[in-house]
Parts: structure tokens; sequence; C-alpha cells
């Protein structure tokens, strides 16, 4: 993306002032050294790539406002101009004359400016003001105007890789260089076939809790029971994790945590501080790879990408793995000794979702996996139930009210198996970054207050910005399972797909109530008729229209039903399915 000197002097709408000053420092103070002690500097959250949106949610057609990091900010797409091609801009959404949201704005100069809908100041990707309408008839002050450093946007650095556009969310002329020095981590690898496209959502759940989430397995056979069954759960083995590094990471390799993989060789993989990768090897060599993205938007809210993919290991590949296992293996035989050391250690997004698709793979290798190269060019609205993110979001969002309230923090777990090593490791990484204080500042959300206890504080989100009033005030069930503010407004093509199914149900409703009505004008007519029914054809006739009425009016309702629980809300289907316990479910007991 071309650079601009653009960097107004004003802070983010998004952010008291005070909050914007320290983000500002954060984002020009380099982040300590590897393994050093918490207080030896912030974190520098900002010098990273940051995932911002996959790239097939986005509209390039009109601007769209995103939150990352707490900061408000426009996503555009420039056309192409001359030479150069077409390119996603992301900027500081807010226009430096009046503050008004740009992502209000609209695309002009054949998609190469963005214009503020409120006095039509424009930008290029760089964030330079080309154009003030006000000051059209004096050139000189117009151009006067456009280059002062008072009229640019900031805009960051992006780039896209693995169907995601990330940012650089530290526009200084350091922050650029280490951005020219770097590239988002790899999502997948490469001999991976994907699943599918990313599923992304924007939930009311804190960045600590789905980091842990990601790092946690055992919880799939309980917390989703009736899509897995608890009764096959089995006790993980692993190793433990060890050189927990505070910029690259750490690895932590385990066995399976249900009888059908119990001995799979399971690897996590943490890259700070968004990224986390999964992958499953079968003893057949079939690798199921999983790769989650946890990015935070402001206290209590979090961005969570999710995707899959299927590789098959070479017999080589096997051999240089059975190191690797050993280490898993040997985990087990100390962990009965050190379950009381355990329990005072760290005083979407889940693969379950994945484990889910995954089912129709039967394990087989690459040759058996080129459906879903085709089911990825599937919208993922068709086949995507949200039942899954549904359980994870609540039960973090009651856990996360429950610690407010009894001033409760993650060194109040009580871990004593080794299947809480992930959930130890990312805790002890959080505290050498010292989150949430070095990126939010130690603008902590207050104490959630009781029910009954009186009026809750006003919320501390942005305008405009998803679940208003959350973590200061409980949310209630249709705001927390409303398919809108989690994930249609943010995609793309979700906003298309509800356009679409809205049009079939209408149409199926229609033709359901114009059959209903022939059948009804065809019984009347053969009642009134001295030739009765053969006056219609008989009753065959009569009835073939009847039956097709019915059927009509049943899809119209199915239509309208699915049309509910992939757009709009899953309340209906939390309901019905009995939320965590899954009432309809019969699972077997082994």
């Amino acid at each position: 993306m071309p650079r601009g000197r653009c960097s107004p002097p004003f802070p983010s709408p998004a952010l008291p002032v005070s909050t914007s000053t320290q983000h500002a420092e954060a984002r020009a103070t380099p982040s300590p050294a590897p393994g050093s002690a918490p207080g030896a500097g912030p974190y520098a959250w900002y010098r990273h790539w940051v995932p911002v949106a996959p790239l097939s949610f986005l509209d390039p057609s009109r601007p769209t406002p995103v939150t990352l990091l707490g900061e408000s900010l426009v996503v555009w797409r420039r056309a192409q101009a001359g030479e150069q091609p077409p390119a996603w801009v992301v900027m500081r959404d807010a226009c430096p004359h009046r503050l008004a949201p740009l992502s209000e704005g609209r695309l002009e100069a054949g998609g190469t400016r963005l214009a503020c809908a409120y006095h039509g100041w424009e930008f290029d990707q760089a964030g330079q003001c080309t154009r003030v309408p006000q000051l059209g008839s004096d050139s000189k002050a117009a151009a006067t105007a456009c280059s002062s450093p008072r009229s640019c946007v900031t805009s960051y650095p992006t780039r896209e890789r693995d169907g995601v556009l990330f940012a650089w969310l530290d526009a200084s002329e350091e922050g650029r260089r280490l951005a020219d020095e770097s590239e988002p981590p790899k999502t997948l690898p490469d001999e991976a076939t994907s699943a599918g496209d990313w599923i992304m959502n924007e939930l009311p759940n804190d960045y600590k809790f789905w980091v842990e989430q990601g790092m946690d397995p055992a919880h799939a056979n309980f917390l989703h029971h009736g899509m897995f069954n608890q009764y096959d759960a089995v006790p993980m083995e692993g190793g433990r994790v060890r050189d927990i590094d505070l910029h690259k990471g750490w690895r932590w390799e385990h066995r399976g945590y249900e009888k059908k993989n119990k001995d799979m060789h399971g690897l996590r993989e943490f890259v700070p501080p968004f990224l986390i990768r999964v992958a499953y090897e079968q003893p057949s060599g079939s690798v199921f790879h999983i790769a989650t993205l946890q990015v935070p938007i402001r206290p209590g809210v979090s961005r969570t990408y999710f995707k899959a993919g299927f590789s098959k290991r070479t017999p080589r590949d096997q051999q240089e793995a059975k190191a690797a296992e050993a280490v898993a293996a040997q985990g087990a035989a100390g962990q009965q000794a050190e379950a009381s050391e355990g329990a005072s250690r760290a005083k979407g997004p889940d693969e379950t979702q994945a484990k889910a698709t995954a089912k129709g793979s039967g394990g087989r290798g690459g040759g058996g996996f080129g459906i879903f190269a085709l089911l990825g060019k599937v919208p993922h609205w068709v086949f995507s139930s949200q039942l899954i993110a549904d359980q994870d979001s609540i039960m973090m969002c009651r856990q996360e009210l429950l610690m407010r309230r009894q001033g409760l923090d993650r060194r109040s777990y009580n871990l004593n198996s080794r299947s809480d090593e992930g959930v130890s490791a990312i805790n002890q990484w959080l505290e050498l970054a010292g989150y949430p204080d070095s990126l939010w500042g130690g603008q902590a959300p207050a104490p959630a207050p009781t029910p009954g206890s009186g009026s809750v504080s006003s919320p501390r989100a942005p305008a405009g910005a998803t679940y208003p009033g959350w973590p200061e005030a409980e949310l209630p069930l249709d705001l927390l399972l409303s398919r809108q503010e989690r994930h249609v407004r943010h995609c793309a093509v979700c906003q298309r797909g509800q356009k679409l199914v809205t049009r079939i149900c209408v149409a199926l409703t229609a033709a359901a109530a114009l059959a209903a009505a022939a059948a009804a004008g065809l019984a009347a007519v053969a009642a009134m008729s001295p030739q009765g029914l053969a006056a219609v054809g008989g009753w065959k006739a009569l009835a073939a229209v009847a039956v097709g009425a019915a059927a009509l009016a049943w899809a119209a309702v199915q239509g309208w039903a699915f049309r509910e629980e992939r757009f709009v809300s899953g309340v209906a289907q939390w309901l019905r399915v009995g939320g965590f316990a899954l009432l309809g479910k019969k699972m077997k007991k082994a």
C-alpha cells in the first residue's frame, strides 16, 4: 500500500482520550525482549499483523466499519488506478474535518477515493486529503488545505494472506519499517486441503477466554454433548509445556480426548498474539488441521476466526514425527505424580465445529479430500450452524460474569490434570504479556452488577459497536444469540444470502397462498356444479392441488425457520434443542 505521512493530531474517537494516549504510547514503545518479566515494558499489541476480516466477507462496493484493539477503523477497496492494482485499505474511521465516521461515506473517482458523507471531503489510499468541495473555487486555498497534516487520515499497512486481510496498526515511521520486515503468520500448511472458507464471529467474550478455549480440547465432549458424546471422553495424555516465549509462543503435544481419537498425535501451537494452529495426526497418517484467530475488539468482545483442512503424512513424515510423539507418551507416566502440582498452576474458538465438519472424511488420505475443495465453493451459510458457537459463547459469558462479580481471576482456577496444560500455559503467556493492562491500559470494565442490584453504568463501547452495555451489564439471551450482531453485519456473503433466502421464502409463501386459494376455488366449483368433482377433473386433480398447497406451505415454514436460525436469531433453536443439555439428543452410555 502506498505510504502517506498522515497522522491527524486528534485521538481515536473510539476511546476516551486517556486510553487513546496510552495506546499511542504502546505503539511507540518497543516490546520487551523474549522471556522478559512483566513490568519490563508494555507488550506491543499494535506491532503485529492484526486480522481484520476474511476477504470474502468484505464488500468492495462500499466502506466497512471495523473495530480492532479498541480502535475504530474503516476498510475500503481502492479500485485500480493506472498501473496500481486494486488493494484493500484500512484507515482510522474519522474524518479530520468534523470527526464524522468515514465508514458512512462512499467511494468516488471510480473507486479510488473515499468520500466523507458529511461534507464530501475525499481521501486517497494513503490517507491524503485530495478534495475539499467547500474550497473548490479557490485552488490555492484548496491545495493548502489538502496538503496540511491536519487534513490527513491515518492509513495503516495491510497484507493479504490465506484469505484474510491483515493490518499493522502502528503507522509511525518505525512501525512501518517493522511492518515491511515481517509477514502475517501462515495459518494452514500449504499441503492441506481446505474444508471450506473462514468462519468469523464477533462474540461477547473477552480475548482471554477465547485463547483459553483454543487450548482446551477436553471440553468438547461435555460442553457440546449431543453433537459429541460425553461418555466417549477419555483422560488426555500429553507432555508439559516448556519454554514459553513472549514473542515466539510455544507448542503443546498431547494425545486424544475421546475413544475414537485416543491414539492420535495432537500438536497445538500458539503464535502470539492472535493465532492458534492445531494438527491432529491419526495412526493412518491422515492429518486434520485447524487454524483459529482470536482478536480483541474491546474489553469483553473478540473476533474469532476458524478454518479447517486435511492432509496426508508420507511414511517419511511419520518416521520423523515419532520423536515428537514420544514426548506426549512420556508425559502420561508423570501425570499422577504431578496432579497436586497442577492444582496450583495458572493461578470458534474451539475445534469442535471442525471435528463435526470432518466426520465425512472417513480418515481418508489426499484422494478423499476433493469433496471439501468443492464444498468450499458453497456459501458458508448453507451448511454452517452456529449451535456450537452458541454453547461456547454463552458458557464463557456466564463464566466471565461470575468471575467479575466475585473478583476472581486465572489464579483462582483449579487445574489438576494434563488436559489443563494448555490453559495453564496460555495464562502464563498472558501474564508475561501483561494482559489486559498492556492492551487496555488498566481500563478494565467495572464489576458486573448482580441481578436486582440497581442501575447499570452507561456503555463504554464506541458508537455502533456490537453488544452495547457489555461487559458492564449482563446480556439478554436474544442479544447473545443474535446472528445479525455476531456475524451477518460483518459478512457480505451472508448479507447477500439473507436477501436471497428472503426472496425464496416470500415466493414460497405466495405460491402456497395461491395454491391454497386455487384448491379452495376448485372445491367451491365442485360443490356448486351439478357435475360435482367431475367439473374440476375429478378428486385426484383436487387432491393434487391441495397436496401441492400443503407442500408449498411446509416448504415456506421450513424456509422461514432456516432464515431465522441462519441470519436472525438462534433463540428458537437454543430452546428447541435444550441448550447445553441438548435434550433432543439421546447419547448411549459406554
